[in-house]
């Protein structure tokens, strides 16, 4: 999908060696009717990354909404003398990976930066942060009594299996996205067994995975992605699951539907608790028809097959500053 979003739109802006987009390829506002707002696209520069296409299919969808889009990826070699040019920017969209947050990577100083000086954010930088480790999402969601399946580090709960005896749970790292090193396990000695083998793979310069979480947890359920502000939703997006599977696969939603109430109330809230502007969240429905929070990511990619979701994206972040429609 990322060669098909990259294309015409994008051009150079020589001085500065930054990717500017607008819909055309000149700097013009796009096919909408907003008044032109610059957007920061908080983004790495990475040229791999930048083939996934990410990148490229936000600045199309803002484009499209009237928008100009600029890629930053570090603060400039001048900015520790004069500061960034924070008139520059109405928007800046923090597409800061779980392992850039991690590593106070570039990307993650930057949108700290932008945030202090005054730029608006798409989601604060204590949002980027909080969503990239699964354990602090939790306990905030806890805080806030959002219904999710509960969660435990495993290292600080001892001998104790915190299901009941012959229940199964989920063993996931508290860093990574993209369902990685997600496993059913039945005991606490089969969870440590794998830790142990997380733990040695980092040792060798294997992925970082953060704390060891336990999960409750759901069997069989339909697993939703919703993109959600403190006050609005898309529409749902089941994702595709094979029966008795752990995770979802492939990357195309065979069902989508408007959120039944429940669930977009439960989406706007699981936002709104980690302080979020625009996020892409994942919820579980259960046999029963009950829904559980499951995840939240501030950096997130959307179908750029689909020109619904876009617009609904590039809409709620464009609205987050009060850009007139």
């Amino acid at each position: 999908g990322g060669s098909a979003a990259r294309s015409s739109a994008v051009r150079r802006e020589r001085a500065s060696g930054r990717a500017i987009w607008g819909a055309d390829g000149t700097g013009r506002p796009g096919l909408g009717t907003r008044a032109t707002v610059r957007v920061a696209l908080v983004h790495t520069n990475d040229p791999e990354y930048l083939g996934t296409g990410y990148a490229a299919a936000w600045a199309r969808a803002l484009a499209d909404e009237g928008a100009e889009v600029e890629l930053v990826s570090d603060l400039a070699e001048d900015w520790g003398a004069g500061g960034p040019p924070v008139d520059r920017w109405g928007l800046a969209i923090t597409h800061v990976l779980v392992e850039e947050a991690v590593a106070f990577a570039p990307t993650l100083r930057l949108a700290a930066l932008l945030e202090a000086c005054g730029v608006p954010l798409l989601n604060s930088t204590a949002a980027v942060v909080a969503s990239s480790d699964k354990l602090v999402t939790h306990a905030i969601w806890a805080a806030h009594g959002i219904p999710q399946p509960s969660a435990w580090n495993l290292a600080r709960i001892g001998d104790r299996w915190p299901a009941g005896d012959g229940e199964r749970m989920i063993l996931k790292p508290a860093f990574c996205d993209g369902a990685r090193h997600i496993s059913l396990v039945g005991s606490i000695e089969e969870a440590r067994a794998i830790e142990h083998e997380w733990r040695e793979d980092e040792a060798t310069g294997g992925e970082v995975r953060g704390a060891a979480l336990l999960q409750e947890w759901i069997a069989e359920p339909r697993v939703v992605r919703l993109f959600a502000t403190p006050d609005r939703v898309s529409p749902a997006y089941e994702k595709s699951r094979e029966p008795g599977a752990v995770v979802t696969h492939g990357t195309v939603y065979p069902r989508v539907y408007e959120a039944p109430a429940e669930m977009a109330d439960l989406a706007r809230r699981m936002v709104a608790a980690l302080g979020g502007g625009l996020m892409g969240v994942d919820v579980l429905t259960d046999a029963g028809g009950r829904h559980w929070a499951l995840e939240a990511n501030a950096p997130f990619g959307f179908d750029v097959t689909d020109p619904e979701q876009g617009r609904f994206v590039a809409r709620a972040a464009l609205d987050r500053v009060g850009a007139p429609a």
